[in-house]
């Protein structure tokens, strides 16, 4: 098997499961409940849960990269930075996202400045927390690295 395919393959089995969770959920609270309407600062969880969710993606990627030879070794500094970089550019491109379908599709999911930067803030520290819980736990036990 093409060691790129087996880690796609691995990163999406063990942590794919986590955004399309939180996006499923999303989903349904928009879609089925109109969640959003009566419970605007719903908002507030998702985004964050949506920080934890992608970054434990890149977490599980970042470790399955590893394993197949695709980047270097486990680094206790430098996985959790691209965890965290990684987390803060798909936060990033989703409020790109969110713009693109309230600009073509005239969804509104864009409040304003204050809403896309505090969507972005919750995201990002979403990923810092799952980062700092993760290396938390790499360092207490070393076998804790495996997705």
């Amino acid at each position: 098997m093409n060691r790129y395919f087996a880690w796609a393959w691995d990163a999406l089995r063990h942590g794919g499961w986590a955004p399309v969770v939180i996006f499923g959920s999303h989903v349904i609270a928009v879609k089925w409940f109109d969640a959003y309407t009566p419970y605007p600062r719903l908002d507030v969880p998702m985004h964050f849960l949506g920080g934890v969710a992608i970054a434990y993606f890149f977490h599980c990627a970042s470790l399955a990269a590893s394993a197949h030879g695709i980047i270097g070794p486990f680094h206790r500094v430098t996985h959790p930075l691209l965890v965290f970089a990684l987390t803060c550019t798909a936060a990033v491109f989703w409020e790109f996202a969110e713009f693109l379908t309230d600009r073509f599709l005239h969804t509104q999911a864009q409040l304003g400045l204050q809403d896309t930067l505090g969507d972005m803030l919750l995201g990002i520290s979403g990923g810092l927390t799952l980062v700092v819980v993760t290396s938390v736990i790499a360092r207490a036990k070393p076998d804790a690295r495996k997705p």
